[in-house]
């Protein structure tokens, strides 16, 4: 999906829920945090196989060291308190696009659901990317989220710019693993 952040879109300024403090991560203080609260708020996601905690780490130390375009300054943490409440991990560009900001991670954990904080960090990021003279902003979304996450993208004024469709092909009977429910 994407909005056109120099256009009429509705943007408009973030309205945090009651306890919420947002800030950019700070890197070798936040990122055991920040990975716990993307594994919880992605247990929904279709897709998500949990994986051992420490090799998920190693991996975020590795990419966070070596790619280019890592800025934890628009890693944006909701804070409640000591816990993150929810991310919105962002890159300054896409391949391809470097007038186009890139929300990569967007996710509230369960306790924090349906209180504003998802469309909160939305337009954060919008804000800000707007503030490094980006004209449009992006982001990828399974179009059959348990959590509504199309519906919040469209409340915030993004329109769906490509449709990419996944086939699945059972290859013998086995355990459906998938989550079927967002509670």
């Amino acid at each position: 999906m994407e909005i056109d952040i120099n256009s009429g879109a509705p943007r408009g300024a973030p309205e945090w829920p009651e306890g919420i403090v947002v800030r950019a991560m700070r890197v070798g203080q936040d990122e055991r945090a920040a990975i716990q609260a993307v594994r919880e708020s992605f247990r929904d996601h279709w897709a998500y196989v949990e994986q051992p905690f420490e090799e998920e780490f190693e991996r975020w130390q590795h990419f966070m060291k070596n790619d280019k375009d890592f800025d934890p300054a628009i890693w944006f943490l909701a804070w409640d308190g000591d816990e993150v409440a929810g991310v919105s991990l962002c890159w300054p560009k896409t391949n391809g696009d470097p007038d186009m900001g890139w929300v990569g991670t967007l996710g509230v954990r369960r306790p924090w659901r349906r209180k504003g904080l998802g469309l909160a960090l939305l337009r954060h990021s919008f804000g800000e990317f707007h503030r490094r003279g980006k004209k449009r902003v992006g982001l990828g979304v399974d179009a059959h989220s348990l959590t509504g996450a199309t519906r919040l993208y469209e409340k915030a004024g993004m329109y769906v710019a490509r449709v990419y469709n996944v086939y699945e092909k059972e290859l013998r009977p086995g355990v459906d693993l998938s989550t079927q429910s967002a509670q």
